[in-house]
């Protein structure tokens, strides 16, 4: 255990002095701050586009540092081979992996708190009541961005950086979109091709269940149990990520 998180504390002082990083977070803090006008143009109440449009930026901010990190960091180590310097010493493999997503998830927490903290300020501002469920969204799209930096380190462990960093966007698009594989499915009348939107469908992850912006947004209200089972979800299928992981980067030639 000691290793592993020797390996996420180093992970996470080299992640941290990413200028990548505070790009994205300007960006993102602008965005926040420009939104606050947005609510004066639209036909939805300032309350609505608010929280709308701030859940969406840290979405997509946390699929941003995501890639560039998680990508950034192994798919570097490996392409470049400084990957050697670590595996040389007592430090397993699996720990390794391990280590990297613990780090990763810690830098990525960092910045989505802060990214919340501007967030909830902005609404403050603005004289708008703040709703528990506000909380249950950003605890969603972090445990959402805990399964794309997992994603991440797994396109990393066979792949270059830039494919890794296309496949982890891919996979992020897809899986929003896995609801309407479904419905392409049922619509199909051939065997093959039905058959194939099925494995996809459960092979992919169905990560709009992390997504409840619409029932914020319209008041929709949230199913008893719906949290925990998302979050359970999340955990599940990262760990997969992580053990794939784990499997091809010990058979990786290094």
């Amino acid at each position: 255990m000691n290793t592993i998180f020797t390996v996420a504390r180093n992970t996470f002082r080299e992640t941290i002095r990413n200028k990548v990083l505070y790009n994205i977070l300007l960006i993102a803090f602008a965005a926040l701050v420009l939104s606050m006008s947005f609510g004066d143009l639209s036909l939805f109440s300032r309350a609505q586009v608010m929280a709308d449009f701030g859940l969406a930026t840290m979405s997509v901010t946390g699929l941003l540092l995501a890639v560039f990190i998680g990508v950034g960091m192994l798919g570097q180590e490996v392409a470049n081979k400084t990957v050697y310097a670590v595996l040389t010493k007592p430090v397993d493999r699996d720990m390794f992996i391990f280590g990297k997503f613990l780090g990763l998830s810690a830098t990525l927490l960092l910045n989505l708190v802060l990214i919340a903290i501007v967030f909830y300020i902005s609404i403050f501002m603005m004289g708008i009541a703040l709703k528990i469920t506000t909380f249950y969204a950003v605890l969603l799209i972090l445990v959402e961005m805990a399964v794309i930096v997992s994603a991440a380190i797994f396109f990393s462990t066979f792949t270059t950086p830039a494919l890794a960093a296309i496949f982890t966007i891919g996979f992020y698009v897809t899986g929003h979109l896995n609801d309407l594989l479904n419905i392409g499915d049922e619509q199909k009348n051939s065997v093959v091709w039905s058959l194939m939107l099925k494995v996809i469908y459960f092979v992919l992850p169905n990560l709009e269940h992390f997504n409840i912006r619409s029932r914020i947004v319209y008041d929709l209200g949230i199913p008893d149990g719906y949290i925990a089972g998302a979050v359970l979800y999340g955990v599940l299928y990262a760990s997969l990520l992580l053990i794939f992981s784990i499997l091809i980067f010990n058979r990786k030639d290094l």
